[in-house]
């Protein structure tokens, strides 16, 4: 694919799949054209040239079926309709445009009812004495979109302090919340140690919190310490109630981070980096010093690195520069845009792939090994693949690198 809805140089190979299905004159599909249509419209504001492309590949043979299900597995539905429906609703068939809005006024209605929720659920734990911040979901979709409607969430992410979790746990639990992982006391006193989050639910999974005490686990990577995180909040208008939340720094630090532990397996995580360099101001020498002392630099650069090739996030010199400097990312980014236009159905990464992955994104020996010993660390799947007494909770670290080992690597 020549990388037109960038206007730049033929990055990144996105025309590596095999063809599926037919045109009208029988001709294999090009999936290129719908990659880059769906990179086109993966954005709130499209400049004039974007624009232009787009409505040149909307025109040609593109194979709505295929597209609207890469669309679903990157959670960027809300989004392909927006652009495609906004500038070329003459040339995307009927039945295309009526389900992509169908599936967009879905959203908006499931994100209104988590949006509620959320609300509900801060105010309660405030009325309790615990101070939450919402993290991600609905707040994200206003710092970074300015609209709800347009980000697709499934869950609601809370963080409280750490010495609150237990607390917050049975608030959850009084209402009608239950914990995705049936675990003992010792169990949850063990994970708030290795880990950083706990996930809860209720309507049969219609509903799902994740309680956070750190935003990653810190052996994966440094993001924002407790002190600085609850110092540095911003202020957002969620449903017409003042709520406390990440500031931008710390937000679009965390995002990276993020979509460095999943791998950025879904192209809605580097929307999110986008639309909010696109919307926020940023310290940007205080972020890169911040990252090269985390020993996080190369995580950090990296998702800042995709939403500039892909969607044309506007970065500052001092990080294009730093970008430059870093060899190495552009084997990261290249590897990361195979498997996110792969076909419409996830695969998941092997564990060899995972641990790949992990290690080149750390320049350091140090990271590396850190991140070594954040794999070997129980998880809430090992405590409840097998319950074992207190006195004998050091097991769980015996036992998960077998757990790791089975899967396939």
């Amino acid at each position: 694919m020549s990388n037109s809805c960038r206007g730049g140089p033929p990055w990144p190979p996105l025309d590596r799949n095999e063809p599926r299905g037919a045109a009208t004159d029988g001709r294999p599909y090009n999936n290129a054209l719908s990659h880059e249509l769906l990179l086109c419209c993966a954005r709130t504001n499209a400049a004039p040239r974007i624009v232009e492309r787009l409505r040149e590949l909307a025109a040609s043979e593109i194979d709505w079926e295929y597209l609207f299900l890469l669309a679903r597995r990157h959670a960027v539905v809300p989004l392909l309709y927006l652009q495609l429906e906004r500038h070329a609703s003459d040339l995307v068939p009927h039945e295309t445009l009526r389900e992509l809005k169908k599936h967009y006024v879905e959203n908006a209605a499931r994100n209104t009812v988590l949006t509620a929720e959320l609300c509900r659920l801060i105010t309660l734990l405030a009325d309790r004495g615990i101070e939450a911040i919402p993290y991600k979901g609905p707040v994200l979709a206003l710092f970074a979109y300015d609209n709800l409607a347009l980000r697709r969430f499934v869950d609601l992410d809370v963080i409280v302090r750490k010495t609150d979790v237990l607390k917050a746990r049975e608030i959850l639990s009084a209402e009608g919340y239950t914990p995705t992982r049936s675990l003992s006391f010792s169990q949850q006193e063990l994970l708030l140690r290795t880990q950083h989050n706990m996930q809860f639910s209720r309507d049969n999974r219609r509903l799902i919190v994740e309680l956070h005490w750190e935003v990653a686990p810190h052996l994966f990577a440094s993001t924002v310490n407790a002190e600085t995180l609850w110092r540095d909040l911003a202020t957002v208008n969620l449903n017409g109630a003042e709520l406390k939340t990440l500031s931008p720094d710390d937000l679009l630090f965390s995002l990276c981070v993020h979509g460095s532990r999943h791998l950025w397996e879904r192209l809605s995580w580097i929307c999110d980096i986008a639309e909010l360099i696109s919307r926020r101001s940023f310290n940007w020498t205080k972020l890169l010093e911040r990252a090269a002392n985390a020993d996080n630099e190369r995580m950090f650069l990296l998702g800042l690195f995709l939403a500039e090739r892909l969607l044309d996030a506007p970065l500052p010199d001092e990080v294009k520069q730093r970008c430059d400097a870093d060899e190495r990312l552009n084997l990261l980014a290249e590897n990361i845009v195979r498997h996110l236009f792969s076909g419409p159905t996830h695969v998941p990464a092997t564990s060899r792939e995972i641990f790949k992955y992990n290690i080149g994104v750390r320049k350091t020996l140090s990271a590396r090994a850190r991140y070594v010993v954040h794999m070997l660390r129980p998880t809430d799947g090992d405590l409840g693949a097998r319950s074992l007494p207190s006195s004998l909770s050091f097991a769980y670290y015996l036992i998960r690198p077998f757990r790791l080992f089975r899967t396939k690597i």
